[in-house]
């Protein structure tokens, strides 16, 4: 597969042909296999990169599916390490493109992988992924525009997409529990949810934390805050803060650019432990699910 379609910029077929290209040649048997051969450093490194904690000057880019590719342009540790895994059979190479399949960072790999603590100097996001998404109109609706572009490319951070709902303004099932409106929901053909949140920080002092803490309180597997491009440094302190913040902190935060068609990602989401922790998000969760069944 080429895995170069950033320089030219990933259309949704790309990124939907990554997706079918990872399941059906790097399953998680494969994965689990694979990390046999892998170093306490290597665990680390998968660790820091799903993390966003890690510190390069390669370029990081990354497939709607979760999957990455660094192109290993300078001499550092990492590449060695990237050229050990794919010798594991965890990875590929095409030229200087190391491409680490999604299914890799998967919970049912990881699971039960002794990961490695990282130090308290090191805990800040270091790194953000650039999702290059072609195609996405920078005139339109930038919240029309990116979720065209996720039902044409149903994919997003390991899961097939089998639903994209724009705009949720009321959800009778949560009576008045639903303050906070989705702007995009996802529902993957597993019934899993993932909420988008967009604020447009060029005109609020408002940065989306409370809305992302209903987003979890509802229910949603998987909770992403967008913000427009505004200027890296200020994205990073975000990103910083969300993931200080011990109420929102499996929060995910990205950044979308439509003049330049891509999102980065500065925090990838984790799963919500509200889930595990709250009988009424829970229950919210369910209401969620029947409600999106009847669009």
């Amino acid at each position: 597969m080429d895995f170069s379609c950033h320089r030219r910029g990933c259309t949704a077929e790309d990124h939907l042909r990554e997706f079918e290209y990872c399941a059906a040649n790097f399953g998680v048997e494969k994965m689990r296999k694979a990390l046999v051969e892998f170093s306490a450093d290597h665990i680390a490194l998968l660790q820091k990169i799903s993390l966003n904690w890690i510190n390069t000057k390669n370029p990081v880019y990354m497939f709607l599916s979760g999957s990455f590719v660094v192109e290993c342009l300078w001499d550092e540790p990492i590449c060695k390490s990237l050229e050990a895994m794919r010798l594991a059979g965890a990875a590929e190479r095409a030229g200087s493109a190391y491409y680490l399949p999604h299914t890799l960072f998967s919970e049912e790999v990881l699971e039960n992988m002794p990961l490695p603590e990282v130090s308290e100097e090191e805990y800040e996001v270091k790194k953000f992924y650039v999702v290059s998404m072609r195609g996405m109109s920078g005139e339109a609706d930038v919240l029309d525009s990116f979720a065209k572009f996720l039902e044409a490319a149903p994919a997003f951070l390991g899961k097939r997409v089998a639903k994209v709902v724009r705009g949720v303004p009321y959800m009778p099932q949560l009576a008045n529990k639903y303050t906070d409106k989705i702007d995009i929901l996802l529902r993957g053909v597993d019934g899993s949810l993932t909420g988008f949140g967009y604020v447009d920080v060029a005109k609020t002092y408002h940065l989306g934390f409370s809305m992302a803490k209903s987003f979890l309180l509802y229910g949603l597997d998987r909770v992403v805050v967008l913000h427009p491009f505004v200027d890296t440094g200020f994205h990073r302190d975000v990103a910083n803060r969300v993931k200080n913040r011990w109420d929102i902190s499996e929060v995910g935060y990205a950044v979308i650019n439509p003049m330049e068609e891509e999102l980065y990602f500065y925090k990838l989401p984790r799963r919500n432990r509200y889930l595990q922790m709250s009988l009424s998000a829970q229950k919210y969760s369910s209401a969620i699910r029947r409600y999106i069944e009847l669009l």
